[in-house]
């Protein structure tokens, strides 16, 4: 059974437990999208989310005339 876990690394609590479960590392995996590029469903790169928003900036101006 896995468990997910949500830890504030920003807190000293927080860095010494991730300091901690790395103690472990064939019993604990860390799943980090920005180290192992696997975009969570739901989610968009940077690259597709500034196209996306590119496009839609462009409909609107196009539907009220501006630009």
């Amino acid at each position: 059974m896995y468990v997910n876990v949500k830890i504030n690394t920003q807190t000293e609590r927080g860095k010494q437990l991730i300091k901690q479960l790395k103690r472990y590392p064939k019993t604990v995996k860390f799943d980090n999208p920005a180290e192992s590029e696997i975009v969570p469903e739901g989610y968009m790169t940077s690259d597709k989310f500034r196209v996306s928003v590119k496009r839609k900036i462009n409909e609107y101006c196009d539907k009220h005339g501006i630009l």
